[in-house]
This record gives structure tokens, C-alpha cells and sequence, in this order.
């Protein structure tokens, strides 16, 4: 349950005290968050980052056309997927559904089959084929932010 917060909403050129809905913005003292349903996200990507970094409000200023949203998205996803190693699930008209497979510690995993005899093999070789995966859709504001919302997980 979230508590009553001064936040930005997009579209009201005064802050506001209440119960944030999912698309909100709040200054926490160093950068620009977003309220995504359940907790206070950074942006995982922007067109201008210093703007996230600055207390001025980035919602009251110059919005970007959608074919610069779209190209700001792609370049997020692009980065994604190179630096953090994300496969594209689906690619719709609100966003980038991205998935991350979750890793498995090989590690630990070898330690409790040479204890075990070799009877833990089984339980890794189960991890490791069946591993599940967490999915994120990135969606980008008017304003050319890029933002996470976490998606189900398998």
C-alpha cells in the first residue's frame, strides 16, 4: 500500500498531496522518479538525463513527437540488450516487452554435488535447462524518458 506523497502529475501544473497512481513523478532530492504500481523507479534510459537530474519539472516542458519517442525507445532497448543481455519478447505499440534470464549459480550448484555424490547433479541439470526469466516493459514518457514496468515472471 503506498503512502500520501507530494508528487508531480503529469498534465497539473501544481504538485499534489496524495495516494500516487502509476505514471506519477516525485523529486527525491537528487533525480526524478515514477510511480509504477508498486514502488519508485529511475529511468532506465533518456533522451536528456540531466533533466531527471534537475528539481525543476521536466512534465511542464517541451514534449517530443512520437517518431523521437519511438526512436528513444529503440535506442533503450538496443542498450538493453547489448550491455545487460535482454532478449525482445514483444514489440507493441505502448512499449518493449524485454526479458532477462535469471542466472544460475553454477557454483553452488558443483559444491552440493561433489558433497552430495553426485546426487545434486540432478537438481542442476533441472535449474539450469529450466531456468525462468524476469519481464520488463519499457515504455517512454512524452518527455523522451524511458521507464520500467515490471511485467509477469515465468
Amino acid at each position: 500500500m503506498s503512502r500520501t506523497t507530494t508528487l508531480a502529475r503529469p498534465g497539473q501544473p501544481d504538485l499534489v498531496t496524495t495516494r500516487p497512481v502509476v505514471g506519477d513523478y516525485r523529486w527525491d532530492g537528487k533525480r526524478w522518479r515514477r510511480w509504477t504500481g508498486r514502488r519508485w523507479a529511475s529511468a532506465a534510459y533518456s533522451a536528456d538525463m540531466r533533466a531527471l537530474h534537475r528539481p525543476e519539472r521536466f512534465d511542464l516542458g517541451r514534449r517530443i513527437t512520437e517518431s523521437q519517442r519511438q526512436r528513444v525507445l529503440d535506442l533503450a532497448v538496443e542498450r538493453q540488450v547489448l550491455d545487460e543481455g535482454a532478449s525482445v519478447v514483444h514489440a507493441g505499440p505502448h512499449g518493449t516487452v524485454l526479458a532477462y534470464q535469471r542466472p544460475v549459480s553454477h557454483v553452488a550448484h558443483a559444491v552440493g554435488t561433489i558433497i552430495t555424490g553426485g546426487l545434486w547433479a540432478l537438481v542442476w541439470i533441472v535449474c539450469a535447462v529450466g531456468r525462468s526469466e524476469d519481464r520488463v516493459r519499457l515504455e517512454c514518457d512524452a518527455w523522451g524518458h524511458v521507464w520500467a514496468l515490471r511485467a509477469t515472471s515465468r
